[in-house]
């Protein structure tokens, strides 16, 4: 059964990704959740310290990569399947807690207003750019190391150019998702055939 901060948590994640940061209202929270704007008061003492809470939760915990994929076996193709499983079991997740209602954000998708929750994190959160930038730093070193491992073992191109290769697999994700974020969300399986064709071009 759900704590009250997990019901608070919820509930505010919905919030902040139907609509901006300054049109929230702790109310709005109460409202949703049944609980007093005392009650909430004694979890989150702010506004700023809720929605740090809900971005800390939500995003930088779900999308650091401990957390998001599994290990993998040492090879390029593993990480690859592990990552995509990883992406889809972390969009599946965002995209149930997110459940926006479609009367407070009509005609949106729950990986829009994903979206929009990484753009508030760099107006509201403090300090939100840096932690953002290390969290995909980190993500880009993974598949870089990934990538080298690949060439180790034989796996894909001696002169493979490793940190443009992770750019390639990174950046074919990430305007996948945006794009595919205004209608009905990311597509794994486009996903799926995207990296493997870039893997197929860097085999031996």
């Amino acid at each position: 059964m759900k704590t009250n901060r997990e019901e608070i948590l919820q509930s505010a994640l919905q919030l902040f990704m139907s609509m901006n940061y300054e049109c929230v209202s702790l109310q709005m929270i109460t409202r949703r959740v049944g609980l007093t704007k005392t009650g909430i008061f004694n979890y989150y003492p702010t506004k700023l310290d809720l929605f740090v809470a809900v971005a800390d939760r939500y995003l930088f915990n779900a999308q650091h990569p401990e957390n998001k994929y599994a290990l993998s076996d040492g090879s390029l193709q593993d990480f690859i399947d592990k990552y995509i499983e990883g992406v889809r079991r972390t969009m599946a997740e965002i995209v149930y807690l997110g459940n926006i209602r479609h009367e407070e954000m009509p005609g949106k998708s729950a990986n829009a207003g994903y979206f929009h929750l990484f753009q508030q994190v760099l107006f509201y959160y403090p300090d939100g750019k840096r932690k953002l930038l290390e969290l995909m730093d980190t993500e880009f070193r993974l598949w870089c190391e990934a990538i080298r491992r690949g060439i180790e073992y034989g796996e894909i191109r001696p002169d493979t150019q490793i940190e443009r290769a992770a750019a390639l697999f990174r950046q074919e994700f990430i305007g996948l998702a945006y794009q595919m974020s205004f209608a009905d969300g990311l597509d794994i399986e486009v996903l799926r055939q995207q990296f493997q064709y870039i893997y197929d071009l860097l085999k031996r």
